[in-house]
C-alpha cells in the first residue's frame, strides 16, 4: 500500500512540474505571430517605447498575456533581437514557449 501511495505522489509531482507555460487564453503560436509582429516593427524603425505604447492598446483576456507579450517585447528590441528576422523571432519565441522557457 505505501509503495502505490508513493508512487501516486511521485505521479502528482512529475504532472504538477510539467505544467504548461501560462500564457492565460493566448497559445504558443500566437506567442510566435506577436514576435514576428514586433519584429516587423522593429525592422520598420518603431522604438521599443512605441511597441510598449502599442501593448498598452490592446485588449487582454487575462493579465499574464500583457506581461508574456512585454517580455516578447523586452526580447525582440534588446540585443537578442538584433539577430532575428522577422519570420525567426517567430519561431524562436513559438519554440521557447513550447519548452516551457
Amino acid at each position: 500500500m505505501s509503495k502505490m501511495l508513493l508512487l501516486g505522489l511521485f505521479a502528482v509531482s512529475t504532472v504538477a512540474s510539467a505544467a504548461p507555460y501560462p500564457l492565460g487564453t493566448m497559445t504558443c503560436e500566437d506567442i510566435g505571430k506577436f514576435a514576428s509582429e514586433a519584429m516587423s516593427w522593429r525592422k520598420e524603425g518603431q522604438s521599443r517605447d512605441q511597441a510598449l505604447a502599442a501593448l498598452e492598446k490592446r485588449n487582454y483576456n487575462d493579465p499574464v498575456e500583457k506581461k508574456n507579450l512585454t517580455t516578447v517585447v523586452d526580447l525582440v528590441f534588446g540585443s537578442y533581437g538584433r539577430s532575428w528576422s522577422v519570420e525567426s523571432a517567430g519561431t524562436v519565441l513559438r519554440t521557447d514557449c513550447e519548452t516551457g522557457r
